[in-house]
């Protein structure tokens, strides 16, 4: 999806926007969408009225649409090689690390990021996700690659050529019931990677390069719930059949050159679109019996199956371009119980086209988790209460576009250590605090609203006590439209241990295809990003990170700051054209300001960046904050694009 940022003032334009509220309920979808001719050449020419989506059988309204092209965006690329060596054989690995090569020298770089795992039983981050082609191809060459499946060094069938590919082909060999095991436990682990990559934006990739799997029944069940996590992340399987052509029979008959069988029999394998059950449907089979589980995960997905082809090269060349060819769609879900998964299935109003896109859509846990509560129904009391609460804490509402109608807002919040209430529970020393957050409009309405609840258990004292005098930091996501709101976030852990903040958020409008910055996010600390997206068996949380030059940005829930302290600032900018866009960062005295006007006196900045061109749209970077003295700043963020436009967005913060 496209990442981008406005930075329109705050004066006139909110006023003029129409009311638009997004409930704690609603739930916008968004779905990737491929098209392509009868040639497997990609169509880009398609409007959203070209467009029918349906859930559950039902027409839904397309509320968003993009088109999603190398040319229009500059979001970065999230591409994985996923190496089963379990059914692989070794002869095979050679053509397979030739090809893995090529195509990283020809797809790594600015935006493309690339991370490659291997699986010979257990799953192992050969490298985390890079740009960096020479470091890539380097972990390539040393991987292991050294499986459990059948090989002419450890075969009986090895001297006779004919026996040793007819075993291979029909996935026997003496170690065949260790191969159904491990086949198992890589489509688990590809459901662990789907999960994880939730965390990156846009559409993500992953490549399986595989060969022999037998076909079982609970192979076919990991993989739909393979499906299921990588649809909720956003997450396309491409799997590659890496055996000889000869051990796979050619759906169809198609004799077209490579590059052209490998799209053809991709689309072919991916039986009826918006298919419910698709890793249980007929689907074409490459072979083996067992190797229709790959085109159920292609087809589940939006992505297709590589197969009968000398030229594995050319397959995933055919790969890449899917990164920067497809359409964005966009609907609102009606309301369903939580945990329950719906069709979904999408049309083209254009005779021989083929469209391909994710299967299903999931409910996640509600936003608003106390709602009908006791705990719920007592911060509701306090929120619109008078009582300010003896619980300080401090909050930050940076906001950043997921379209031109909706932002997300990343609060970030620090609380005191004495707000936690330990007790005995279960052998854990156990706290837990509430929250309750409303944004509303100024005639009474509700923006947005959540309520959650932050939990904490420690084994011993020593651990409760290591938390004196400092503070717990707290991060929530929630969607809301542009518009102008106070927000207020009403916490607790009992009727007198609370607190109540209050403060303005005001979300500009953006308008589609036009220059925007997003809200500034500060930060007081910074963490490696390369490990993003991989952590398996760890869940994401629920926020989502800000990346910006491979380092993750943690929000801060206050603006102030000491001298010797890290200080770092994120922010995004969108525009139709982001390579043309030049960005500046100043720090101003906010003592000179004119109290009326809110403008900048002449006085030189206390720190400038100077004007810099957007590699990508997100972007970050340090305050340096030890060479100032103690006051308070304004941190200013302009952007301008070709045509001379310029949008600002500040945020102000106090070094003490």
């Amino acid at each position: 999806m496209k990442i981008a940022a406005i930075l329109l003032c705050l004066t006139g334009v909110l006023g003029a926007q129409p009311k638009t509220v997004i409930q704690t309920e609603t739930r916008e979808v968004l779905v990737d969408a491929i098209v392509t001719a009868k040639n497997g050449a990609y169509i880009s020419d398609l409007t959203a009225k070209d467009f029918h989506l349906s859930q559950d059988g039902k027409e839904q309204s397309i509320k968003g649409f993009e088109l999603e092209t190398a040319s229009a965006s500059a979001q970065t690329r999230s591409l994985v090689l996923f190496f089963d060596e379990t059914s692989m054989e070794a002869r095979d690995q050679i053509a397979v690390r030739k090809a893995a090569a090529n195509f990283i020298d020809a797809e790594a770089g600015p935006n493309h990021m690339m991370a490659i795992i291997t699986f010979n039983g257990a799953v192992h981050v050969a490298q985390s996700f890079t740009d960096n082609a020479g470091r890539l191809k380097d972990v390539l060459n040393q991987a292991s690659f050294h499986g459990l499946a059948p090989s002419a060094a450890d075969s009986d069938t090895s001297h006779d050529p004919s026996r040793a590919e007819e075993a291979r082909a029909v996935g026997r060999g003496a170690n065949g019931l260790a191969t159904s095991f491990s086949t198992r436990n890589m489509i688990r682990s590809l459901a662990d990677l789907g999960r994880s990559l939730g965390v990156l934006p846009g559409r993500k990739i992953v490549v399986l390069f595989t060969g022999t799997l037998p076909s079982s029944g609970d192979q076919k069940s990991e993989a739909r719930e393979a499906i299921d996590a990588a649809n909720k992340s956003g997450v396309a399987f491409y799997p590659i059949d890496v055996r000889p052509v000869f051990a796979q029979s050619d759906p169809g008959g198609i004799q077209q050159t490579p590059a052209l069988r490998t799209a053809r029999i991709g689309i072919q394998g991916l039986g009826a679109q918006g298919d419910p059950d698709a890793a249980s449907s007929p689907l074409p089979d490459s072979g083996a019996s067992g190797q229709e589980v790959l085109f159920g995960l292609a087809s589940g997905t939006g992505g297709f199956v590589v197969s009968n082809t000398t030229d594995l090269l050319g397959g995933l060349q055919n790969i890449a371009r899917e990164q920067d060819q497809h359409y964005v769609l966009t609907y609102v879900a009606p309301d369903s119980k939580e945990g329950t998964c719906h069709t979904i299935r999408v049309k083209v109003d254009r005779k021989g086209t083929s469209v391909r896109a994710r299967s299903n859509y999931c409910t996640e846990k509600p936003l608003d988790l106390l709602a009908g509560t006791s705990a719920g129904k007592e911060l509701e009391n306090r929120a619109a209460g008078a009582q300010a609460g003896g619980i300080a804490a401090s909050i930050q509402l940076p906001y950043f576009y997921l379209s031109p109608t909706v932002a997300r807002v990343n609060l970030a919040m620090e609380i005191p250590s004495d707000a936690f209430k330990f007790e005995n529970r279960k052998s854990k020393l156990h706290a837990e605090v509430n929250f309750l957050g409303l944004a509303s409009t100024p005639d009474g309405g509700v923006g947005a609203r959540f309520s959650d609840t932050l939990r904490l258990d420690f084994d011993t004292q020593a651990q409760v006590e290591s938390l004196k005098g400092k503070r717990v930091h707290y991060e929530k996501e929630f969607k809301i439209a542009p518009g102008l709101y106070n927000f207020t976030l009403a916490f607790g852990s009992g009727s007198e241990n609370f607190g109540k903040l209050e403060m303005p958020l005001a979300v500009d409008a953006r308008m589609p295809g036009e220059l925007a910055i997003s809200g500034v996010a500060l930060s007081r600390e910074t963490r490696p990003a390369a490990e993003l997206g991989l952590g398996f068996g760890v869940s994401a949380g629920d926020q989502t990170p800000l990346v910006a030059q491979g380092v993750q940005v943690i929000p801060s829930g206050s603006n102030q700051f000491m001298r010797s302290e890290q200080a770092s600032f994120y922010f995004e900018v969108y525009d139709s054209n982001p390579a043309s866009v030049t960005a500046q960062v100043r720090i101003l005295d906010r003592t000179t300001a004119d109290r009326t006007t809110g403008d900048r006196k002449t006085g030189a900045p206390k720190w400038d960046s100077g004007p810099g061109k957007l590699s990508v749209p997100q972007q970050g970077g340090n305050l340096p904050i030890s060479s100032l003295a103690a006051g308070l700043y304004q941190l200013e963020v302009t952007a301008s694009d070709s045509a001379g436009k310029q949008v600002k967005r500040t945020a102000d913060f106090e070094i003490r």
